[in-house]
């Protein structure tokens, strides 16, 4: 007959053994994406002597930079610490409550300014973030350390 301290022992076994295949190289690893870019960086709008301008740098797991649009171009690489340091802030980023507050002005592209669309490979899948839906906090860890790396490999002024 089972009492109550054999039912809590058994409660405590089923949660620890949980635990351990929750926790299991595997299942971490299922959270972790190893494919794909870490960032898509886009910007759209604004006029250039040939059509709209807009550009699409992609910066790469292993910290490679390159253009995918209009060329294709290879821009450099993002030093180690401010890989590690864009990776950190992906993996932490509070998605949702950055998308919970929406951008209220006019979009710039609708005046010959430019948007600019992240996609960040996080563990979830792809987060994108853009600039004329989203008010994007510049402070932001995953905004300031994206920054840092495309200002290390001058695709963007230093702000």
């Amino acid at each position: 007959m089972l009492t109550a301290m054999h039912l809590a022992r058994l409660a405590v076994i089923a949660a620890l053994l949980l635990l351990v295949v929750a926790c299991s190289p595997a299942a971490v690893a299922s959270l972790v994406p190893t494919a794909g870019p870490l960032v898509t960086y886009t910007t759209r709008g604004g006029m250039c002597m040939d059509g709209p301008c807009g550009s699409t740098v992609v910066i790469e797991r292993d910290g490679t930079v390159h253009q995918s649009a209009p060329t294709v171009a290879h821009l450099g690489q993002v030093p180690a610490d401010l890989l590690t340091a864009l990776d950190a802030a992906i993996k932490t980023a509070d998605f949702a409550a950055i998308r919970a507050v929406p951008f209220t002005g006019e979009c710039p592209v609708n005046f010959d300014g430019q948007e600019q669309i992240y996609e960040f490979g996080a563990p979830g899948g792809v987060e994108r973030i853009a600039t004329c839906e989203t008010e994007v906090d510049p402070a932001s860890p995953v905004f300031a350390a994206t920054v840092a790396a495309l200002v290390a490999v001058d695709v963007i002024p230093a702000p």
